[in-house]
């Protein structure tokens, strides 16, 4: 009977996690477009050989903001310069060689927006550069947090009832160990009170049996008599 319950409490709660992922914003997983969320997040390296450029796209919502940071982590006088460019191939900016910077822009238009890290000013060394991405709407992503969490919030009260379950269950079967050892105490309790009633008795009737005879013993040599011949002398 635990078994059953804790079972159907684990399919219930893995129909709802299913359930979650087979939905993302209301709409089916199948044909869910991942660049259309809220927000991503980003964060990789690449080598970006000498004397040449490295480009990369991202897709950006309307209204969203479109983050770049980049660090070169190693190579030459560790010097890139960043360009970032909309889907008009517009550049927003373009940052002059050097370690580390980063780019905030709000997007005007929705589309494809291009980060490319040039390094043509080197014409010897590559560079390993680190880069992480960020673009968020800050509405829409408040709003999808909330669905998250009120996803979550629901796993989580189902995972706290099947704890609270498990745990009853738990001390149930403790309760059921603990009268099993008290039947067995009893049981071998009970049967060593029968032998010793049993001796005893055996012993009382070997008492009373022996008492009887020697008591039958007694008086038979109390009643006992010696046989007289008669003699023809008379009585006085």
């Amino acid at each position: 009977m635990a078994a059953s319950i804790t079972s159907i409490l684990l399919l219930f709660v893995t129909s709802l996690m299913n359930e979650g992922t087979r939905f993302v914003c209301g709409i089916d997983e199948g044909d869910f477009d991942y660049d259309a969320l809220p927000g991503t997040t980003h964060e990789f390296k690449i080598e970006v050989k000498a004397g040449e450029e490295d480009c990369f796209a991202q897709m950006v919502a309307l209204g969203a903001v479109f983050h770049v940071q980049y660090e070169v982590l190693r190579g030459g006088d560790r010097t890139i310069r960043m360009i970032a460019i909309d889907p008009s191939l517009k550049t927003i900016q373009i940052e002059d060689p050097k370690s580390e910077g980063f780019i905030s822009h709000k997007a005007t238009m929705e589309g494809y927006h291009h980060v490319c890290m040039d390094n043509t000013h080197s014409r010897f060394s590559g560079k390993i550069v680190y880069i992480y991405i960020v673009t968020y709407i800050m509405e829409e992503w408040a709003k999808y947090m909330e669905e998250i969490q009120s996803i979550s919030l629901t796993a989580q009260n189902f995972s706290r009832t099947l704890t609270d379950v498990q745990t009853s269950i738990d001390i149930v079967r403790f309760h059921q160990s603990e009268s099993r050892m008290h039947v067995v105490r009893d049981w071998y309790l009970a049967i060593g009170n029968n032998k010793h009633i049993m001796y005893w008795s055996i012993f009382q009737i070997s008492v009373i049996i022996m008492s009887s005879v020697f008591q039958i013993f007694c008086l038979r040599r109390l009643f006992r008599t010696t046989a007289v011949t008669p003699s023809q002398k008379p009585r006085a």
